[in-house]
């Protein structure tokens, strides 16, 4: 009995063994299903949103996602996830990629590994034009709404350490909360605060101060365990760059045809972690 005890327990081991190899391997996991599951925003234009009329998810981030899917020979299948819970949704396996306004930070880099990267962001405060605030140094000890989970916070540690910091779900709701008179400024990344501007209109009366909190460089997240997964995504993200793909997608969302009207003023590549 001992020993068909010890062959069963023998049998279990490798079984787990052998199905832990197979899941390590997300590569061939990937390529196996046929589709690329990408972790993506659904309500911050034009990375990642919603079109009124078809209500499909388009943006910047989608158009990089269906990119690497598509160098991967797989489809890509988008799901929604929070700011906040955009990570746990990785490690937990629910996605399979990060697309989805992820800027690097040594603190999420012990967590997830990082892509190349793909879009360099500035953070910036937005006030009400008829304010008393003129300069970003001027919200010390002021109420600035963020939204839960993004890493403007970071920025505003640093920067402004005495600002007194107030967390919404969403980009809306935080925004909302500046324009209504609830907060002393709103901090974000600068594209999509001049996105909330814009649709505010003409009579909006918010602006946004310099100078910026920070810069950042966002990357796909990619499960840390993954590196053959990792270097294929890299791959595909430095075959977009060569082809002109990378830089398409930013003139069609961010460029001169826009209403943000920028310049690519970045190319991929590794992100500098000093």
């Amino acid at each position: 009995m001992k020993t068909i005890a010890q062959l069963a327990v023998a049998v279990c081991a490798l079984t787990a063994a052998f199905a832990s190899s197979v899941h390590a391997d997300e590569l061939s996991d990937i390529k196996a299903r046929g589709t690329l599951v990408c972790g993506v925003q659904s309500n911050l234009e034009p990375f990642g949103f919603q079109d009124q009329a078809t209500r499909e998810l388009q943006g910047y981030d989608i158009d990089f996602c269906k990119g690497v899917a598509k160098h991967l020979g797989v489809k890509p299948e988008l799901k929604i996830v929070s700011l906040e819970g955009r990570i746990p949704e990785l490690l937990g396996g629910h996605v399979d990629l990060l697309a989805a306004v992820l800027g690097y930070t040594p603190e999420r880099a012990k967590q997830i590994g990082f892509s190349d990267g793909y879009f360099v962001s500035q953070h910036r405060l937005a006030v009400r034009a008829d304010g008393p605030y003129k300069m970003r140094d001027d919200l010390a000890g002021k109420r600035i709404s963020i939204i839960k989970g993004s890493s403007t916070q970071n920025f505003l540690a640093k920067v402004l350490p005495t600002a007194q910091l107030v967390s919404y779900e969403d980009g809306p709701s935080a925004f909302m909360a500046l324009a209504q008179g609830k907060v002393d400024g709103y901090a974000l990344s600068e594209t999509l605060l001049r996105r909330f501007i814009a649709k505010l209109g003409a009579n909006g009366k918010i602006t946004v101060l310099t100078p910026p909190l920070g810069e950042e460089t966002w990357g796909l997240g990619v499960r840390k365990d993954q590196p053959a997964f990792q270097k294929a995504v890299n791959a595909a993200l430095q075959a977009m760059e060569k082809s002109g793909e990378a830089k398409q997608i930013f003139d069609k969302w961010l460029g001169q045809g826009s209403i943000f009207k920028m310049n690519r003023e970045f190319t991929i590549q590794p992100i500098k972690t000093q």
